[in-house]
């Protein structure tokens, strides 16, 4: 049974760091249309400091999370 925890949970892992790559990417391109559509003009940082902050922060709460309520309880050998 332990073996399949182990598993489980690698499998988590990279789930998440797969979803967590594809949100990154989704927010950069969202905000590649801003920057590109400035024509020279201000890049709007104030937008691509608050969408840089969600775009990492919320894979970091949510790792956080599901390491506090799944990883935290694992058992130890």
């Amino acid at each position: 049974m332990g073996s399949f925890n182990n598993e489980l949970a690698t499998l988590a892992l990279a789930i998440w760091i797969v979803g967590s790559a594809l949100f990154v990417i989704a927010i950069a391109f969202i905000s590649y249309g801003e920057i590109k559509s400035a024509d020279g003009g201000p890049i709007p940082w104030a937008t691509l400091e608050m969408r840089a902050i969600i775009a990492f922060g919320i894979p970091l709460v949510i790792l956080i999370l599901g390491w506090a309520f799944f990883g935290s309880a694992a058992k130890r050998p």
